[in-house]
């Protein structure tokens, strides 16, 4: 079989394995309750859920197999959790610091050249295509329309930011992976699911090791890429409210590593290899997150939203029209989008499509009256569930209110905990702010463009699900941005 040539997709009939493991069970028991994964052989477990990864490999029960494998070595290196409402955090936390007490400069280079060996064996439209039979919404590789899509962007990002490292391919390829392990809900969404928080992540880690074994790198490099993918990716994709995240004793939104960094409950030992670990967990969280906040990364050009998202960009400018001295000085610059506005446009696709992955209850927006559903985004919403005013109403209360998502203000972050953690990297992104106060900024952002599309849906000018349509559109990045000189329409602000 070719293997570089693979495509993703479900597991081919009949390779599904019985549950015929004979790996001993080495973790604990309220490890693998805490996960969710109990009473399951773990071979079985990723012959279920991770077929879009396994069918990458020349034999499905064998990679099922290598990969359980590397989840037990992995699942061993997390201490003892006593069950509490802080028990996921508690796990990874763990595994975090455990790893990092015995990762080496060595390490870290065996684990980049297995990345090396991955890139090499597999076409990069199979790792795309990997990600994408998924069929998440935002979770993805791709945008339909060719432009680079979240995994994408992620690696585009952290490239960015570590430009010239030793390890800037590592780096660049943990994050473009990080989100290429999802365990689905029964009903084929994909945000969270609680369940399983945390395994995701750690069977990230153990998925890159069944593809580097795929690839013929020998077990000590497996080894060293799976720990080191451990100590970057769960703790710096697993996102909840975390506890101490502010250093207050109050819980708040973030991964783990920011919760690690802020609250000082992070053991970083004193060597270059480690601080270089912990500078891409934070990295990876940070463009995860908080990417809209940074300048010089990959957007949609002012050209690709004009062209695919017409009414889009006509309320952004009549926003604009309407208040130049805060809403244009924010999101334009001499009559067309800046970097910050564009920074908006693709934060507004991002919303979109994470609430598609969401069921249709969510605890992100008031609750309906008649218990029904207030989530008409979501991709398993039933049409007719709420009535047209009670759908568009939800629908921009959606986009009206989440502004605040992802908007933290990261050079305050950084500098927060500057004391006890430094790197260039860092460094680096606390230079990049966007714009003064992202939080405050989006928020007004959000909440403008939303009630001018409502007064335009009222007015019958705009129709509320042809505007949707336009911003998914105009997601997804490109490298060469334009030039400001290009030609286009540019409407006075």
């Amino acid at each position: 079989m070719n293997v570089k040539n693979v495509g993703a997709g479900s597991a081919p009939v009949g390779v599904f394995p019985r549950t015929t493991s004979d790996l001993p069970v080495r973790t604990s028991c309220s490890i693998r309750n805490v996960l969710g994964i109990s009473s399951r052989q773990l071979d079985e477990f990723c012959s279920e859920h991770f077929g879009n990864i396994l069918t990458l490999c020349a034999s499905y029960r064998q990679a099922s197999a290598i990969m359980a494998g590397h989840l037990e070595n992995l699942l061993e290196q997390v201490r003892e959790v006593t069950p509490d409402q802080c028990d996921k955090h508690k796990i990874v936390s763990s595994l975090t610091n455990n790893l990092l007490a015995s990762l080496t400069h060595i390490d870290l280079e065996q684990a980049q050249r297995a990345i090396e060996k991955i890139q090499s064996h597999f076409d990069q439209s199979a790792l795309d295509g990997a990600l994408n039979a998924l069929r998440l919404s935002y979770h993805k590789a791709t945008h339909s329309s060719g432009r680079m899509a979240h995994a994408q962007e992620m690696q585009s990002d952290v490239l960015h930011f570590f430009q010239g490292h030793s390890f800037e391919r590592l780096a660049g390829f943990l994050a473009y992976f990080h989100d290429h392990v999802q365990i689905l809900q029964e009903d084929g969404t994909g945000i969270g699911n609680q369940q399983h928080w945390g395994l995701n992540e750690i069977a990230t880690a153990a998925a890159l090791g069944t593809l580097a074994e795929e690839a013929t790198v020998d077990v000590t490099g497996q080894e060293s890429l799976c720990r080191v993918a451990a100590a970057v990716i769960p703790s710096g994709t697993a996102f909840d409210f975390m506890p101490n995240i502010g250093r207050d004793g109050k819980p708040g939104l973030g991964t783990v590593i920011e919760g690690l960094l802020r609250s000082g409950a992070l053991s970083i030992p004193d060597n270059a290899a480690c601080e270089d670990i912990v500078a891409m967990a934070y990295t990876l969280a940070i463009c995860d997150t908080q990417r809209n906040n940074l300048s010089g990364l990959a957007r949609p050009t002012n050209k690709i939203v004009y062209t695919v998202a017409p009414a889009v960009y006509r309320l952004l400018m009549e926003c604009a029209q309407e208040d130049p001295l805060k809403f244009g000085t924010l999101f334009f610059d001499n009559g067309r989008l800046s970097e910050a506005g564009l920074a908006l446009c693709s934060k507004l696709t991002t919303t979109v499509e994470v609430f598609e992955e969401f069921a249709p209850y969510t605890d992100a927006t008031a609750k309906n009256e008649k218990g029904g559903p207030n989530n008409p985004l979501s991709v398993i919403y039933t049409e007719g569930t709420l009535t047209a005013h009670e759908k568009q109403r939800a629908v921009l209360e959606l986009l009206g209110g989440n502004g605040f998502f992802g908007s933290a203000n990261v050079a305050e972050d950084i500098e927060g905990f500057s004391k006890t953690f430094r790197h260039p990297v860092l460094e680096k992104i606390r230079r990049r702010s966007i714009m003064p106060d992202p939080r405050e900024s989006y928020i007004y952002g959000y909440a403008k463009l939303s009630e001018k599309l409502g007064a335009e849906c009222h007015a019958g000018r705009v129709k509320l699900d042809a505007v949707l349509g336009e911003i998914k559109a105009m997601g997804g990045s490109v490298l060469d941005r334009e030039k400001t000189t290009e030609n286009i329409l540019c409407l006075p602000c």
